[in-house]
């Protein structure tokens, strides 16, 4: 998630706001989904991996998540029109295997679902819902409107359906007449061996790839998320981002 920067010339002031939170007026703070579906369980096997990595968690899952930015942010160079090269200028690599593997998937989702991108990267933040959020891709394929999530972890977990959900429905409240038709997770570390491409049957997969469909609309699963949304504000019931503020000039 990028975070959000508010420049007051007026009082020179910079002020980086939390990334947990979101905001329209630098004023009134909503919560992000994803700082939402914390309190949503991780499951049996969340559960265990913690307890079999022991100290080693935080490492862990600090890694994956770094991981997960860098591939978002270069998608979306991808996407913004960029090429990307393994070497910089020196020949020197500038990517893991991983890394680099991860990026073939998504080059080869994109040729062979020829995706028509309506939007990168798009933040929004609603009073009316209660929470901001941001969309990795809005796309039309074979004429249907999807939402998509970029996934790089090894499990899809119920949570990330009910991230979904909730962006759909934070994108159908200011796109109305656009509104989201198909949700999907596309899953870099599928474990399918097998190239199958069948819109009819939402069916989009690839060596190691695979863009996850659920088997409830998405609204149903948007049910599910306003009980953990309620949750949430039960537990965290004076929630305000410890924004960072500082001067807008330096001087020595």
């Amino acid at each position: 998630m990028k975070k959000q920067v508010f420049h007051k010339p007026e009082v020179k002031q910079v002020t980086f706001l939390d990334s947990r939170y979101y905001t329209n007026d630098n004023t009134n703070y909503y919560p992000s989904v994803t700082t939402i579906l914390d309190v949503y369980p991780k499951g049996f096997g969340f559960e265990q991996f913690l307890k079999d990595v022991g100290n080693n968690a935080t490492e862990i899952v600090t890694r994956a998540a770094e991981f997960g930015s860098k591939i978002h942010n270069l998608t979306e160079d991808l996407n913004n029109g960029h090429e990307i090269k393994w070497a910089d200028e020196n020949g020197v690599a500038k990517f893991t295997l991983q890394e680099w593997q991860a990026l073939l998937k998504f080059a080869e989702f994109w040729r062979l679902c020829t995706p028509t991108l309506i939007a990168n990267e798009k933040s929004f933040c609603s009073e009316l819902l209660g929470y901001g959020g941001t969309l990795d891709r809005v796309v039309i394929i074979a004429g249907v409107r999807w939402l998509i999530d970029i996934k790089t972890s090894n499990y899809i977990h119920t949570s990330h359906e009910l991230q979904l959900a909730a962006y759909a429905e934070l994108w159908n409240h200011f796109n109305p007449h656009e509104p989201i038709e198909q949700t999907g997770i596309l899953w870099l570390k599928a474990s399918t061996r097998t190239q199958k491409i069948d819109p009819e049957k939402n069916i989009f997969q690839g060596n190691g790839w695979q863009l996850k469909t659920f088997n409830r609309h998405y609204t149903d699963a948007f049910t599910i998320f306003k009980y953990t949304q309620e949750i949430w504000r039960e537990e965290n019931p004076t929630y305000r981002p410890a924004n960072l503020i500082y001067p807008d000039s330096i001087k020595l």
